[in-house]
C-alpha cells in the first residue's frame, strides 16, 4: 500500500477551495441580499435557497475532514500521502459536482445524494490511511489528538451519511419535493465533526511544548462521537430527518446530543489547559486561532447553560477559527514555509471584531459592520497565503540571536 501512495496536495487544496467557495457564496450572497444589494431572482435566489445546505455540507466536511485529512494527516502518520489517491480524486470530483448542482440546478436532492457518495469515499480514504499506518505491527507512538479527531470525525460521517442518503433516496423514490430545511436535521452530526476535528487541530497548536496524554483526550472524543451518533440515528429512525430537527423536548435526541457536545467541549478544553499550564508557550498565529476557537466555543457553553441555545451556532463560527488555525499550522510548522505574520495577525483581529459584532442582539448596523469585517478578514487571508506561496521561502526562527531556517519535522505527532 505504501508504494501506491502519491502526492495529493492538489486534491487537498481542491477540498479547501470547495469549502472557501461555498462559504463565500452562501454567506456572502445571503449578507448582500439582506442589504438589498442583489436581486432575489434567478441564480441569486438559488444560492440564497441553498445557503443552509452550502454552509452545512460544503464547508465543514470538505475543510476539516477531507482537506486536512489529505494535506496534513499523512505527515502526522509519517507517510508520503494518502492511500487510494484515485478514490480521493473521485471524491473531490463528486463533492464539487454536487456543489454546482446544489446551486445552479433544480436537482437538489440528487446533488445531496452525490455529496453523500463523495463524502463516503473521502472518509473511507481517511480511515484506510490511518489503519494502513498500523498494518505492519511496528511499534509506534500513540496517535496524536489531531489523528484521533480526524479518525472519529470520519467514523461519525461513515455512520450517519448513509442514513441521510437513505432518507433522500426515499424522497426521490416517492416523488416528494426537496426542501432545504430537511437538511437541518443533519446539523447534529456536522456539529460533532466540528467538535472532534476542531479540538484535534487546537491540541496540535501546543504539541511542541506541552504534554498531552492521548488516552483521556481519545476517551472523551470517542465517547462523544459514539453517544452523539447513536442518539442521532435513533432519533431519525423514530421521528424522521425533519422531526429530529424539530423535536426539542428535555429528553429529545437533539437536546441530548447538544448536552453531550457541551460536556465533551468542557472536558477537552480542561485537558488542553492542563497540558499547556506552566508550559513555555509562545503565542504565535496558530495559537491565536486556537484560543479564538476556545473562546467562541466557551461563549456557546455559557449561552447553552443560560438560555438552552447557543452551542450549535458557536461551533459553526468556531469552524472558521479551526480551519484558519489548521491552515497556518500546516503551512508554518508542517511545511516550514514563511508567511507574513503581521498580516496574519491583522486577519485575526478583523475576524475577532467581526465575530463580536455578529451577536444577534446587537443593532442591524453592527451586523453590517460584521459582514464587512469578516469579508476583509478573508481578503487578508488570501493575501497572506498568496505572498507565502509566491515567495515560498523557508520559515526563519530566532535562536540565540541568530536567524535559523526552520526545518519541519517528519511528523507533528506528540504523545
Amino acid at each position: 500500500m505504501l508504494r501506491q501512495t502519491a502526492s495529493v496536495d492538489g486534491v487537498g487544496a481542491g477540498y479547501l477551495l470547495v469549502a472557501a467557495l461555498a462559504g463565500l457564496l452562501g454567506g456572502g450572497v445571503s449578507a448582500f441580499q439582506q442589504l438589498g444589494m442583489v436581486p432575489h431572482t434567478g441564480l441569486w435566489a438559488g444560492i440564497e435557497q441553498a445557503h443552509g445546505a452550502l454552509m452545512l455540507l460544503f464547508v465543514v466536511v470538505p475543510a476539516l475532514v477531507c482537506g486536512f485529512g489529505t494535506l496534513w494527516l499523512p505527515r502526522a502518520l509519517q507517510r508520503e500521502g494518502t492511500v487510494l489517491p484515485g478514490l480521493n480524486k473521485l471524491s473531490l470530483a463528486s463533492v464539487s459536482a454536487a456543489g454546482v448542482l446544489m446551486v445552479a440546478s433544480p436537482w437538489q436532492t440528487e446533488a445531496a445524494l452525490l455529496w453523500c457518495v463523495g463524502t463516503l469515499l473521502a472518509v473511507m480514504v481517511v480511515l484506510a490511511t490511518i489503519f494502513d499506518s498500523r498494518a505492519d505491527s511496528a511499534p509506534r507512538a500513540p496517535f496524536s489528538p489531531f489523528v484521533w479527531g480526524e479518525m472519529l470525525a470520519s467514523a461519525v460521517l461513515l455512520l450517519t451519511v448513509p442514513v441521510l442518503a437513505a432518507i433522500l433516496s426515499h424522497q426521490v423514490w416517492s416523488g416528494a419535493a426537496f426542501t432545504p430545511s430537511v437538511l437541518d436535521g443533519f446539523a447534529e452530526p456536522i456539529m460533532l465533526v466540528t467538535l472532534l476535528a476542531g479540538f484535534g487541530i487546537v491540541f496540535e497548536t501546543g504539541a511542541k511544548v506541552a504534554r498531552f496524554s492521548p488516552f483521556p483526550v481519545a476517551g472523551v472524543m470517542s465517547a462523544s462521537a459514539a453517544a452523539g451518533s447513536i442518539l442521532w440515528v435513533k432519533s431519525v429512525f423514530a421521528h424522521g430527518l425533519a422531526g429530529a430537527a424539530t423535536v426539542a423536548t428535555l429528553l429529545s435526541a437533539q437536546t441530548l446530543v447538544l448536552s453531550a457536545a457541551t460536556l465533551a467541549s468542557v472536558l477537552l478544553a480542561a485537558l488542553w489547559m492542563a497540558g499547556t499550564w506552566r508550559a513555555s508557550m509562545t503565542v504565535k498565529i496558530p495559537m491565536l486561532w486556537g484560543l479564538g476557537f476556545l473562546v467562541v466555543v466557551s461563549t456557546g457553553w455559557i449561552s447553552q447553560f443560560m438560555q438552552g441555545d447557543g452551542l450549535h451556532s458557536a461551533l459553526q463560527v468556531g469552524t472558521l477559527y479551526a480551519v484558519f488555525c489548521g491552515l497556518y499550522l500546516w503551512r508554518g510548522e508542517g511545511c516550514g514555509r514563511w508567511y507574513p505574520t503581521p498580516l496574519a495577525a491583522v486577519q485575526f483581529g478583523l475576524m475577532a471584531a467581526g465575530t463580536a459584532l455578529a451577536v444577534p442582539a446587537l443593532p442591524v448596523a453592527c451586523q453590517m459592520w460584521s459582514g464587512g469585517l469578516l469579508g476583509a478578514s478573508v481578503l487578508c487571508f488570501l493575501l497572506t497565503m498568496g505572498l507565502s506561496f509566491v515567495q515560498n521561502r523557508p520559515m526563519v526562527e530566532k535562536i540565540a540571536g541568530k536567524d535559523v531556517a526552520f526545518e519541519p519535522e517528519e511528523t507533528m505527532v506528540r504523545s
